[in-house]
């Protein structure tokens, strides 16, 4: 597979570094004897086209070959043929191989033909260690493309089976967790349910009022028992509480004095711890909203702006002073695992809160770095 991979510093000085010390030796060893203005540019030409190897392998690869094969005649040495043999490693290691072996098996002909011609077409001993010599710098430089190709394959895949490993035990302690839960809390809670409906029945069988509080540990009981359910499938298969279900958590609040309104934008493609962040924390605002505020409307206000999630949950009662409890608290820890910020106090006709999340949650894991 080939691949393209960004200019860095280190092309732009080898490559420069390569026209000086190319030029200077050409000047040197044809002191007296001066190359032609052609050989001067053509020499320039490998050297130049290294900084943009790993953008254009092929092209910086043809150039590099035909300048070497071009000036092969001069008598330059071997600086010529540097910038050749990078650019062979290089579209080796970016994927190109079927265009690199064709070139390199014929600059391998051409250079064992030009020495044969040279030596009056006679197989001499000179012609096989000249002809081997450049054949062989030309595999070597090959070879070490692919092997580097290898190698990091290699890495990269020994890294992403350790990712997946990772992710795998993450997903079986999530489910160990989920089960640990259901043990130890659905039966209690759902004792507590049961005994509060059967008081609440014969209750009103007998033809009393319940008393309060029996009504409020039922109802208590009814959302404990479906935010432990909604729980346990968030840490079974990651697919729990998210924005999606927002409109349907609004929806359990109608009818306890308070007008709420919705205005939900667009809430796609937001990562799923955010995405999991965000709907607690509207969850919390509107739980403190019917806990504690005086006035008769919340508004709840969710939007995208600028890779940015915005999150505001205001009502409009009347707001002296507070004292931040565990419900702010929790949504504070919240928004700063993701990376975002809270602002939460008396807003411009009520009590507020408002968070801004990123789309996507910041990393706390080493990041992978790519040289």
């Amino acid at each position: 597979m080939s691949k393209r991979l960004p200019v860095r510093r280190t092309d732009v000085v080898l490559g420069v570094a390569l026209l000086v010390l190319s030029e200077l030796a050409a000047a040197f060893s044809h002191f007296r004897d001066p190359l032609p203005t052609w050989a001067w540019i053509v020499l320039a030409f490998g050297p130049i086209a290294l900084v943009f190897r790993r953008v254009h392998p092929r092209t910086v690869l043809t150039v590099s070959i035909a300048s070497m094969v071009v000036l092969a005649h001069l008598e330059l040495g071997a600086l010529p043929a540097v910038p050749a043999l990078v650019a062979i490693a290089t579209a080796m290691y970016t994927g190109y191989r079927a265009l690199t072996i064709t070139m390199v098996l014929a600059v391998s002909a051409i250079a064992g033909f030009g020495f044969w011609q040279s030596a009056d077409y006679r197989l001499t001993g000179d012609v096989v260690r000249n002809t081997l010599l450049v054949v062989g710098w030309l595999h070597v430089a090959m070879v070490t493309g692919e092997s580097r190709r290898q190698r990091d394959a290699y890495i990269e895949e020994a890294e992403r089976t350790k990712e997946e490993a990772v992710k795998r035990k993450a997903a079986d302690e999530r489910v160990r967790i989920a089960r640990e839960l259901h043990d130890s809390l659905t039966h209690s809670i759902s004792v507590i349910r049961v005994q509060a409906g059967v008081a609440v029945h014969l209750a009103r069988k007998r033809g009393e009022q319940p008393p309060e509080a029996l009504l409020a540990v039922e109802d208590a009981a009814k959302d404990a028992t479906r935010e432990l359910r909604e729980t346990l499938t968030m840490l079974r298969d990651d697919d729990g509480l998210r924005l999606g279900r927002v409109k349907s958590l609004t929806e359990r609040y109608h009818g306890l004095g308070l007008e709420i309104a919705l205005d939900c934008g667009d809430c796609e493609g937001i990562d799923h711890e955010v995405d999991h962040a965000a709907y607690r924390i509207v969850q919390e605002a509107l739980t403190n909203a019917v806990r504690h505020s005086d006035g008769d409307r919340v508004e709840v206000r969710i939007a995208r702006d600028d890779g940015e999630l915005d999150i505001e949950v205001a009502d409009n009662g009347h707001v002296t002073a507070f004292e931040p409890g565990r419900g702010i608290t929790g949504m504070r820890e919240r928004v700063d695992s993701v990376g975002g910020s809270l602002v939460v106090g008396p807003g411009r006709h009520g009590f507020s809160v408002r968070a801004r999340l990123p789309a996507a949650a910041e990393s706390r894991t080493e990041q992978e770095v790519t040289g």
